[in-house]
C-alpha cells in the first residue's frame, strides 16, 4: 500500500514539473531575454516582370518590420510611447544599421505580388548605443507619484484649486487631461481632492502661479515624486494655450519646461472642440516631457564619472564659452572639460566629474552662477541632454 502511494506521488510530481516546464508560458518562470531573431513576411508588386526589383523591395519591407518590431519589444508599451516623437525622429530612419545578418527561410510568387519570410538577426550593442545617444531612457515611469498644479486663466480670471482654504475643488479640464495622459504612460497621479491645514502652507505655497519653492514644498507635503505646475490659458481669439514645468521633489531640480499654443483656426466655438484641441496640446508638451522625467530615474555610483553633456538651442559660440568657463571654475567636482561634438546650435562636452550623474545635475541646475537657463531633455548615465531656454 505504502509503495502504491509513494508510486502516485511521484507521479504526480514529475507530471507537475513536465507541465511546468512544457505547458506553462516560459514568461511565467521568469523574466525572458528578449530575441534577438526576429521573423518577418515582407511583400511588394512585380512591375513589368522584374523579380529582382520586387524581391529587393519586399526584403527591404520585411527587414523594416522586423526592426520595428525589435525595438517595440526593446522598450515596452511605455517605453515607445512616452519616446515615441524621439523614437520616429532619431531612431526608425537608421534601424537598418543595427541588422546584423538576415536569411530567407520561404519565398512565394504569384501572379504580380512576391512574397518573402526573412529572419533577421539584431546587433543588440547597434541598437542600444542609438538609444543611449538618442536620450531615450530604458527605465520604466512605473510607480513614480505625480502632482499636477495647472491654473486656469479664463476672461473671469485665473483659477486654481490650492486658492481656497479646503481645498475640495475639483481638478480642471487641463488637470484632467494631463491626469489621464501621465495614468497611461505608468504614472501614479495624485488626487489632491481633500482639506489639507490652513496652518500647513507656507506664504510660497499659495501663490497662483507657484515659484520653485512653493512647487517642492507642495511635492514634499503630497509626498509626490514629481510636480508639474503651469498654466492653462484660453484667450480672447480662442488660442489655447499651456506652460508647464516640471519638478524631481527628490531632487529639488525644474526639469524640464514647455508651452504648446493651438493655432486659431483648429477650435471651433463648442466645449468638446475646444477639449479635443486642448488634448492635442497636452499630448504633445507630454511627449516632450516625459523622457526627462524617467530618464533620471536611475543612479550612478560615486567616484570620478565620465559623462557627457550635450547643449541644445546655443544661438553662438560665445554662450557655449562661458557655459564652459562656469563648469570648468564655478561647478564643484568638476575635474576637467573636453569639446567632443559641434554643429549647428548643438555642443557637446566630455566632463570628469567626482560623484554621481545625478550630483552633478543638482549641482548644475541649482547654481546661482549658471550663465543660463537649462531645462533636461533626458539623461542616461554617461550622457545629459541639456535645452537652453532662451
Amino acid at each position: 500500500m505504502r509503495r502504491s502511494i509513494r508510486l502516485i506521488l511521484f507521479m504526480l510530481c514529475t507530471f507537475g514539473l513536465v507541465y511546468s516546464s512544457g505547458f506553462f508560458p516560459r514568461a511565467a518562470l521568469g523574466k525572458e531575454k528578449i530575441s534577438d531573431e526576429i521573423l518577418a513576411m515582407g511583400t511588394a508588386k512585380v512591375v513589368q516582370e522584374n523579380m529582382a526589383a520586387a524581391k529587393s523591395e519586399a526584403l527591404s519591407n520585411a527587414m523594416g518590420k522586423a526592426m520595428e518590431e525589435y525595438l517595440i519589444l526593446r522598450l515596452g508599451e511605455a517605453g515607445v510611447i512616452n519616446n515615441f516623437e524621439r523614437v520616429v525622429r532619431e531612431i526608425v530612419p537608421s534601424l537598418h544599421e543595427g541588422i546584423e545578418n538576415f536569411h530567407i527561410l520561404a519565398e512565394n510568387t504569384g501572379g504580380d505580388v512576391y512574397q518573402v519570410l526573412v529572419k533577421v538577426k539584431v546587433n543588440e550593442k547597434v541598437i542600444d548605443e542609438k538609444l543611449r545617444f538618442s536620450g531615450i531612457a530604458l527605465e520604466k515611469a512605473s510607480q513614480s507619484k505625480i502632482l499636477f498644479m495647472i491654473s486656469e486663466f479664463k476672461e473671469g480670471g485665473t483659477q486654481y484649486w490650492w486658492k481656497g482654504p479646503d481645498f475640495f475643488s475639483v481638478l480642471n479640464q487641463a488637470e484632467v487631461l494631463l491626469y489621464n495622459v501621465f495614468q497611461e504612460r505608468g504614472f501614479m497621479p495624485i488626487n489632491h481632492t481633500f482639506g489639507i491645514a490652513e496652518g500647513s502652507l507656507s506664504p510660497a505655497m499659495r501663490k497662483g502661479e507657484l515659484d520653485n519653492t512653493g512647487a517642492l514644498e507642495w511635492g514634499k507635503m503630497l509626498s509626490a515624486d514629481f510636480v508639474i505646475t503651469g498654466k492653462s490659458m484660453i484667450e480672447d481669439d480662442h488660442n489655447i494655450t499651456l506652460h508647464l514645468r516640471v519638478f524631481s521633489v527628490k531632487d529639488g531640480l525644474l526639469l524640464a519646461e514647455g508651452s504648446e499654443t493651438s493655432h486659431k483656426d483648429m477650435i471651433k466655438e463648442s466645449d468638446e472642440e475646444s477639449s479635443e484641441v486642448l488634448g492635442r496640446v497636452v499630448r504633445k508638451l507630454a511627449d516632450r516631457l516625459i523622457p526627462a522625467m524617467i530618464s533620471l530615474g536611475s543612479g550612478t555610483p560615486a567616484g570620478i564619472q565620465h559623462i557627457q553633456i550635450t547643449l541644445k538651442g546655443m544661438r553662438n559660440y560665445q554662450e557655449f564659452k562661458n557655459l564652459q568657463r562656469f563648469l570648468k571654475e564655478d561647478l564643484p567636482g568638476v575635474q576637467s572639460v573636453r569639446q567632443s561634438r559641434m554643429s549647428q546650435g548643438l555642443l557637446s562636452v566630455e566632463v570628469d566629474f567626482a560623484g554621481s550623474r545625478r550630483q552633478l545635475l543638482g549641482r548644475l541646475l541649482n547654481q546661482e552662477k549658471l550663465p543660463m537657463k537649462l531645462v533636461i531633455e533626458s539623461a542616461t548615465d554617461t550622457h545629459i541632454i541639456l535645452q537652453v531656454v532662451q
